[in-house]
């Protein structure tokens, strides 16, 4: 990562950050207090009946979280040659990130039955095995149309950019370890536990304080800003405020679980493809 890409995806996490704590959270609150007839949450399947004020404190330390991985990508990007990436700290990092997520459900075991709250005694399981295929063929076709708009190359000769880190030791790294570990992480761990603190968590949360419109943008944002890419932020980001929407027209937290899986598979699939096969990629 570039200096100057650096300060944009800072300037872009901060702008958030402000946006919900300085604007949208007093922001609503007013307009409930003054206009309390509008009916700021229509519809929906995801419940916030359990949601507290004590849970703004809780997203609160997931932002100082998330605040605490840019400072990470900081020193990362200033003293490159001393973090070397290895399997074991990619293991590492998967269980680091599958705690985090697990405060989601230590916060909630004890307001609320899990398996309801989270819909994952889904009556419609079956439409699972279209919607994933109908996900991951939409993103690839949004994709498709970043590369050919010319953003990624734009970002690229512009300021110095990058794919993301693991985007390039898929591609080219021959430590089987490593690879494998990579692979597990980004099929199963990222979706489980992104899934859990995006749109099982915050997404909730701001919809209770906010409403879900407010709230699919803002956590499709910060879900795209923290990978920290900017060459792959505005399709992360889309990518977020689509599974946003998917949670809620279902209700069930398996959908974006299972489609967030199915896009890193066909991703990671699809490099290693272009390494068996010597294909060219998109950067």
């Amino acid at each position: 990562m570039t200096p100057a890409e650096f300060q944009i995806l800072k300037t872009v996490f901060l702008t958030v950050v402000a946006l919900f704590l300085l604007l949208a959270l007093p922001g609503y609150a007013w307009l409930r207090k003054s206009a309390p007839e509008i009916d700021l949450i229509p519809g929906g399947r995801v419940s916030i009946s359990a949601i507290k004020p004590l849970d703004l404190i809780v997203v609160g330390l997931y932002i100082l979280v998330f605040a605490g991985f840019l400072k990470g990508t900081e020193f990362k990007m200033n003293h490159p040659e001393e973090l070397e990436m290895s399997a074991g700290m990619v293991m590492a990092s998967s269980i680091t990130m599958l705690l985090i997520a697990a405060v989601v459900p230590a916060v909630l075991f004890w307001r609320v039955n899990l398996m309801e709250v989270f819909g994952l005694r889904w009556p419609d399981w079956k439409n699972i095995l279209w919607i994933m295929p109908a996900f991951v063929f939409a993103m690839m076709v949004i994709g498709a149309l970043m590369v050919a708009s010319g953003w990624q190359s734009w970002v690229q000769d512009s300021l110095g950019s990058k794919p993301q880190e693991a985007v390039t030791l898929v591609r080219e790294t021959s430590d089987m370890g490593l690879l494998v570990a990579m692979a597990v992480a980004a099929i199963v761990v990222a979706p489980i536990a992104e899934e859990v603190i995006f749109r099982g968590y915050l997404y909730p949360v701001l919809k209770r304080f906010t409403d879900r419109w407010f709230a699919s943008v803002f956590t499709g944002v910060f879900f795209g800003v923290i990978h920290f890419n900017l060459m792959a932020l505005p399709m992360l980001a889309l990518m977020g405020v689509v599974l946003a929407v998917i949670y809620e027209k279902s209700g069930s937290l398996w959908v974006p679980v299972g489609c967030h899986a199915a896009f890193n598979a066909t991703s990671v699939g699809v490099m290693l493809l272009s390494r068996m096969y010597e294909l060219p990629t998109a950067p």
